[in-house]
């Protein structure tokens, strides 16, 4: 699209702008006129011949709602192009203004629409090799990690009864939710291990009751005793909010661990892969040493966010974000758009260095690095499970393509890989400008340095 439309950029302060684009008749009138040729061509009208609907008929019953389509479209896209052409840094998606005055799409011949559009500020990052951080290689995997694993896999397929009351043998079921109440992570407690002088402020409790949680209560539950994902828990655990956090008990369960038998191994891990305990331990510490080394990964990151928001004070557009939370989520109160904000404050901060860092250094990542990466999955995923890979590169390749282009779900996966590329590839460049140090150890050693 040329850009001969009347756009207007008003940067209100560093952090915050609007941007307005005015369209008349001879901008929209032509998309306008094609989506009514399509709808004459394809209605079903009683009295009418298939495709044979009178242009004028079809303007009076859907003109206004097609007009109003174009235009939404046409102005979204106008706004995209002039951001890239102008290289305009925005953080966030833009918000669209609502009109102070009411759209006559009957009479009218020129429309505004303005957004809101948060700004990075453009600043010199630091990247220094005075900086330094200690990067993790997890090499192996002791009995003491299985035997936990085990343990917390022994509960989840256990034989279970509900109870009404909590006993200091109970396992507790229920929502965390941090100290403002916007973050929430579901898991379960085993109350047994729990610090044991402070267990007894878990027994007693009935469905419903909250109890406050800190971070050293639950010193001793690893993420497959908590029934969640490491990376789930971590993500947790990064809010400035975590901790004190609020623990609402869903349900009690007194649970019979499973026993270590073959049916328990098939039921884990699948039939027939491992026949006796010796093979399951083998298979069961292969995934831990997988969930350790993600562990170590997400341990990296954190200090790399932390040396570098240190080394680099981040602004937020505030205003504009709340704006943003509140518009994306209509029925929360101002205190809850507050409470969220606060909660996901270093995190965002964290996204915008990044962000920063990718712009200023043409780290972006194209639609030809997804399909690749994506046909790289696929190929993986074929290898892992024994399926026979039809056609070349060629064929692969028009697969992902179609893949991608062809259902919501290929759109989300889209930006799924996008945004892991492109935030490897920005993590990549900074361990480049900075002093990283590779320290092989066990998990065990891992676990101890925290």
């Amino acid at each position: 699209m040329c850009f001969t439309l009347n756009i207007q950029f008003n940067k209100l302060d560093p952090s915050h702008g609007i941007i307005s684009i005015t369209l008349d008749e001879p901008d929209y009138k032509p998309s306008v006129d094609k989506q009514l040729k399509h709808y004459a061509q394809n209605a079903r009208l009683k009295g009418f011949r298939f495709g044979a609907v009178p242009a004028d008929l079809i303007k009076k019953m859907h003109g206004p709602s097609i007009l109003a389509e174009e235009l939404h479209k046409i102005a979204a896209a106008s706004l995209k192009n002039y951001i890239i052409q102008e290289r305009i840094a925005i953080f966030m998606e833009p918000l669209l203004v609502p009109s102070s005055e009411e759209i006559d799409l009957k009479n009218q011949r020129s429309f505004t629409f303005s957004y809101e559009v948060g700004l990075i500020e453009e600043r010199a990052i630091v990247l220094d090799p005075t900086i330094s951080i200690t990067e993790f290689q997890i090499d192996s995997v002791g009995s003491k990690l299985v035997d936990e694993f085990l343990e917390g896999l022994q509960i989840v397929h256990g034989e279970a009864v509900h109870l009404e009351e909590s006993t200091t043998d109970a396992i507790l079921y229920g929502t965390l939710t941090d100290s403002t109440g916007a973050v929430g992570l579901d898991i379960r407690i085993v109350i047994m291990r729990i610090p044991e002088h402070s267990r007894q402020t878990l027994v007693g409790l009935r469905i419903g009751n909250k109890v406050t949680i800190t971070e050293e209560l639950l010193k001793d539950h690893f993420s497959a005793l908590l029934g969640v994902s490491f990376g789930a828990f971590a993500s947790f655990k990064r809010h400035k909010s975590a901790w004190p956090a609020v623990f609402t008990i869903d349900k009690i369960l007194r649970v019979v661990p499973a026993p270590l038998e073959p049916k328990f191994f098939d039921l884990v891990l699948g039939k027939g892969i491992a026949a006796t305990e010796s093979d399951f331990r083998e298979a069961i510490a292969k995934i831990i040493l997988l969930d350790k080394r993600m562990e170590a990964r997400h341990a990296f990151y954190e200090d790399l966010q932390t040396a570098l928001c240190k080394h680099n004070a981040v602004d937020l557009p505030e205003a504009f974000l709340k704006k943003w939370l509140s518009m994306n989520n209509p029925k929360a109160t101002l205190e809850e758009i507050e409470g969220y904000y606060r909660a996901n404050e270093e995190s965002l901060k964290w996204e915008l260095l990044l962000t920063t860092i990718i712009r200023q250094n043409n780290l972006s990542v194209n639609a030809s690095d997804v399909v690749e990466e994506t046909k790289r999955a696929y190929i993986d995923y074929a290898h892992n499970n024994n399926l026979e890979i039809e056609g070349g590169d060629a064929a692969i390749h028009a697969s992902a393509v179609s893949f991608l282009k062809g259902s919501n779900k290929g759109s989300q996966y889209y930006a799924k890989v996008y945004h892991e590329l492109t935030r490897d590839r920005a993590i990549n460049f900074i361990k480049e400008q900075m002093a990283v140090v590779t320290e092989t150890v066990t998990a065990e050693a891992f676990d101890a340095r925290r």
